[in-house]
């Protein structure tokens, strides 16, 4: 630490501000009234003169001694005056020159750890000489091998720590001359190191390598230098992002924040080698996590492999003890394939199911050759009223799915046909549509769609009100560009809805529209992302991405906001800059749980690739919401959601609680204990009835987590098996691709390890100079009116003490 001069300390003793005092040498004297001054100083000598000869004629009895102290109190107040007239300050103006910055994203995620793979022999001299080691000559072919060999069995991670260590005191000395430049590390999230320069340290936690966010990183770095000039960002990675914004789209929208130009320009150093491994891996693996008993469930796996076309694998799948279930024999070829498995849920609870490929003799990397899922297999049968007024295209596609669905019994109502049958005859237009509460109760969920409040009048809507809040049914409410939600607003279905409408939107039909050339798209939120609608593997972020991926659609019904008992799980832009409003939510209701999905256009979803992905939510998010006898209000119990999920994704922890009496118990909150990490436990909120509560929590340790309750009657328990992912293993190769449109969207250009050290070059921008101005008075100051005081009490203990007052 540097000690301030003594200009510096005298300059703060006397009041001066911290910044001016330490630069105290370079400031300059000025005066905010200077013609003030001029005229004080011209007065002072007349003024002290009449003051010394006005002292001697009218107080002749004090001594000489006293009469000079007198009046030189008085002189030196008068010269304060005169001082503080003038408005002295202190004014600094320097020029400050700024270098750009320079960010350095280093990848550490897993993958990194795979291996770098063979070099072309063109490349392997000046790969060795910027990663430290001895180039081999032109000529010299046996030392060519030997590097060759010797870099192939390098790790990207170790590749890339040999090249930024080898180039320490050479081209990252040339940055530091140049630019200001800052380091960061990524992995499942990202980090800047704790001090400027190559020196800097990571603080905090050690990463979780399981993911990797390049996108996120990126943005990191644009963020941090939102108000300096960015140079460039030098990212050393091996292209593969899992995790978090894609990297191309944290470029697009910086591009688009700064006016169409590009932010900064990226310069990826791809931390392998071109020419991908031979590998054979499974990269997806997708299957429902809920299905019914005696289902037959489609399991589908998505192969990729490179350097083994023609050669015929056989991929098995197998239960939790390694037995195999089935197996198939394909032929591969480079790039992806798709193998089917259609598998009999014929075991009652979790079922884990494991796809194995056989590892091939010549693979570079066998950890990916294997991906599990698990299975919910559950014995209760719900059954289901679909009401629509005429056969929208979901519909046509729900009827479908939900009538191939074991767990379901579906029974299907168009009220456009009741109504056209009222018509002809004297039959009521409503015959199909349950009249009291009995006849909602017989079912265990409800799906209301585009229905006319005319056939769903209010005797019935107040009967499927009591039948949901007192007898526990599930509903279900697609809106569409008809009656819902409009026809329902001031009505007794209305203090159902999960969300508030906007009844003047889309010129009073509640709904927004979207223009042909600007469609509306869905966003997850983090609480959908764990549940079961929206469920596909363990991580949540990926869930996120994959459903934010959707074709988008072009109408929606106008929620402003939820209301305070529901939880959104998706929501969407509206047209014409409004904020996001809820299109997807969820909220307890007494007994039962209403579920909101405002959109019609769910069908869009099938586009190439059928019905997993659509039938996946719709089964789900029926399942989610109908009754089910093992979850009465009246009886506690707990559920932990997913039971499978990864390290950092959270988790949701439900509970019902009552009494002996079965009444809900009524506290302020509750707490679960975590028994995997040792003290760990969960505050539970109270939500939307007596009796329930929610929460959630993160999970870091892999391995089976018991979730349980104490504070009731009984304990309760709930499990949960968190587990690695495998996905930054599931393509050995670097993703060149990636970086290369990094590198053409943002102006830059991809550099190889062994051009590391032309950064320097390739890094253009002049310093940015700025004005720095800094001002401090000089007469408002602490020892000025210390001074003041001082004089007058001097000035008057003398007059005092000689009896002159």
């Amino acid at each position: 630490m540097t000690r301030p001069s003594t200009a510096a300390w005298l300059a703060r003793l006397a009041g001066v501000g911290h910044d001016m005092a330490s630069k105290i040498d370079r400031a300059e004297l000025h005066w905010a009234r200077p013609e003030l001054l001029a005229i004080g100083l011209v007065l002072l000598g007349p003024a002290c003169w009449w003051i010394a000869r006005r002292h001697r004629e009218r107080m002749p009895w004090l001594s000489p001694r006293l009469r000079r102290t007198l009046n030189a109190c008085r002189f030196t107040v008068l010269g304060l005056l005169v001082f503080v007239i003038g408005g002295p300050y202190l004014a600094l103006d320097e020029r400050i020159e700024e270098k750009p910055v320079v960010a350095i994203v280093v990848d550490e995620s897993a993958s990194m750890d795979l291996p770098v793979g063979r070099l072309p022999d063109a490349s392997v001299a000046a790969v060795a000489a910027a990663a430290g080691l001895e180039p081999p000559r032109e000529d010299d072919a046996p030392a060519i091998a030997a590097t060759t060999s010797k870099l192939a069995g390098f790790s990207r991670r170790e590749l890339a720590r040999a090249v930024l260590e080898s180039q320490r005191d050479t081209t990252l000395r040339q940055l530091d001359e140049r630019f200001e430049v800052r380091r960061y590390e990524v992995a499942r999230t990202p980090r800047r190191h704790s001090a400027e320069g190559r020196e800097g340290t990571p603080t905090g936690e050690p990463l979780e390598r399981l993911d990797t966010a390049l996108g996120s990183a990126l943005q990191m770095a644009m963020d941090d230098a939102s108000d300096r000039s960015l140079a460039g960002i030098v990212l050393v990675s091996d292209g593969r992002s899992t995790t978090g914004i894609d990297p191309l789209e944290a470029v697009r929208r910086a591009t688009e924040a700064a006016g169409g130009t590009p932010r900064a320009a990226v310069y990826p150093v791809p931390a392998g080698a071109a020419a991908p491994p031979t590998d054979l891996s499974i990269v997806e693996l997708l299957a429902a996590p809920e299905v019914a008993l005696d289902d037959t469930v489609a399991i589908g796996v998505t192969l990729q492999s490179q350097g083994l076309a023609g050669r015929e694998v056989s991929v098995e799948l197998r239960d939790a003890d390694g037995t195999r279930i089935d197996a198939r024999t394909t032929t591969l070829r480079d790039g992806r394939q798709q193998v089917a498995f259609q598998w009999r849920a014929a075991r009652p609870g979790t079922n884990v199911l494991t796809v194995v490929v056989a590892p091939q003799p010549d693979e570079a990397i066998r950890e990916n050759n294997a991906a599990e899922t698990s299975i919910d297999v559950s014995a209760r049968r719900a059954k289901v009223l679909v009401l629509e007024h005429a056969p929208r295209w979901d519909l046509r596609f729900i009827d479908h799915a939900i009538r191939r669905d074991t767990g379901f019994e579906a029974t299907v109502v168009l009220t456009a046909a009741l109504e056209q049958r009222g018509k002809d005859g004297p039959d009521d237009r409503a015959a199909g549509v349950p009249r009291d509460v009995d006849g909602f109760a017989a079912y265990d969920l409800v799906l209301l769609g585009d229905v006319p409040a005319s056939v769903l009048d209010d005797a019935r809507q107040r009967a499927l009100v009591e039948a949901v809040t007192k007898r526990g049914v599930g509903l279900v409410l697609q809106p569409g560009g008809d009656f819902l939600p409009r026809d329902y607003l001031a009505s007794p279905l209305e203090a159902l809805f999960p969300v508030e409408i906007d009844a003047t939107a889309g010129d009073g039909a509640a709904v927004f529209s979207a223009a042909d050339f600007k469609p509306l798209s869905m966003s997850v939120t983090a609480r959908g992302s764990m549940h079961p609608a929206f469920a596909i593997g363990g991580d949540t972020s990926q869930n996120r991405a994959k459903w934010g991926s959707m074709p988008p659609f072009f109408r929606a019904a106008a929620a402003t906001a939820a209301k305070p008992s529901a939880t959104v799980l998706a929501h969407v832009q509206a047209p014409g800059g409004r904020d996001l409003v809820p299109l997807v939510a969820d909220a307890p209701a007494g007994n039962g749980r209403v579920l909101w999905i405002g959109c019609d256009e769910t069908f869009r979803w099938r586009r190439n690739v059928g019905d997993p992905l659509f039938w996946r939510f719709w089964g789900q998010a029926l399942r989610s919401v109908a009754r089910r006898e093992d979850r009465p209000a009246d009886a506690s119990w707990l559920v932990v959601s997913p039971s499978r999920c990864e390290p950092g994704s959270p988790v949701f922890v439900e509970l019902n609680l009552v009494d002996a009496e079965r009444k809900p118990v009524v506290t302020p909150k509750q707490q679960v204990a975590v028994k995997a990490a040792v003290g760990e436990s969960v505050a539970l909120e109270p939500a939307g009835r007596p009796g329930l509560y929610v929460g959630s929590f993160t999970p870091r340790a892999t391995g089976r987590h018991v979730v349980t309750h104490s504070g009731g009657r009984d304990q309760l328990t709930g499990e949960l098996t968190v587990s690695e992912p495998t996905r930054e293993r599931a393509q050995a190769s670097v993703d060149r691709d990636a970086l290369q449109a990094l590198a053409d969207l943002s102006g830059g250009a991809v550099v190889e390890p062994g051009e590391f050290s032309t950064l320097p070059y390739r890094l253009a921008a002049d310093a940015v100079e700025t004005r720095a101005s800094l001002s401090d008075d000089l007469w408002d100051t602490w020892p000025v009116l210390v001074l003041l005081v001082g004089l007058f009490c001097l000035d008057v203990g003398i007059r005092r003490l000689s009896g002159s007052s």
